[in-house]
């Protein structure tokens, strides 16, 4: 009973180095690609982690970070011409509640330019990628972190080439002619 007694304070204090403790927040600094890609894989489908490694064709990533560890001029970097950083702010305005608003956010279809959902916790960024090998989007993704920011998910579709039109056939069979 009295090694009972000792046991569980000595437990309490050995477990004081363990991360269980730790104050650091993991979304602060630089991550590894590899950390980044063992971080995401296990919130994947078992579907979806076989088609990332044997899926054949080219796939269309859409990305979505956490950048409420960024700093305001690091985001400002991010932003690319014509990205849409008031997405999720006018979201806020049409439900007025964070967990709607971000649900709405996640499911819009965005652009290789991206978007932003800011001003309240969480601060989001959701990119479209290129089209890609399946194997390469989960790498890809987690390249495409900065520092303060992390890759929270990954979804995908199957790209489709764009189909040539009557009006481009017609224009290379009269370049052809000249």
């Amino acid at each position: 009973m009295i090694r009972s007694a000792f046991a569980l304070p000595l437990a309490a204090l050995s477990l004081a180095g363990c991360s269980l403790f730790s104050s650091e927040d993991p979304r602060v600094g630089v991550e590894e690609i590899e950390d980044c890609a063992d971080r995401v894989r296990p919130s994947l489908t078992y579907q979806e982690y076989q088609d990332l490694k044997t899926a054949p064709g080219r796939w269309v990533p859409t990305f979505t970070y956490d950048v409420t560890k960024m700093e305001f001029s690091a985001i400002q970097r991010l932003v690319a011409r014509g990205a849409d950083e008031t997405v999720g702010t006018r979201l806020m305005q049409r439900t007025n509640r964070t967990s709607t608003a971000v649900e709405r956010f996640m499911n819009m279809e965005v652009s290789e330019k991206g978007a932003f959902f800011l001003g309240r916790q969480p601060a989001l960024f959701r990119v479209r990628g290129r089209p890609q090998a399946a194997s390469q989007l989960l790498a890809n993704g987690c390249k495409r972190q900065l520092a303060d920011m992390r890759l929270i998910e990954a979804s995908w579709e199957r790209w489709q080439a764009p189909a040539a039109t009557d009006e481009d056939g017609a224009n290379s069979s009269n370049e052809n002619k000249k």
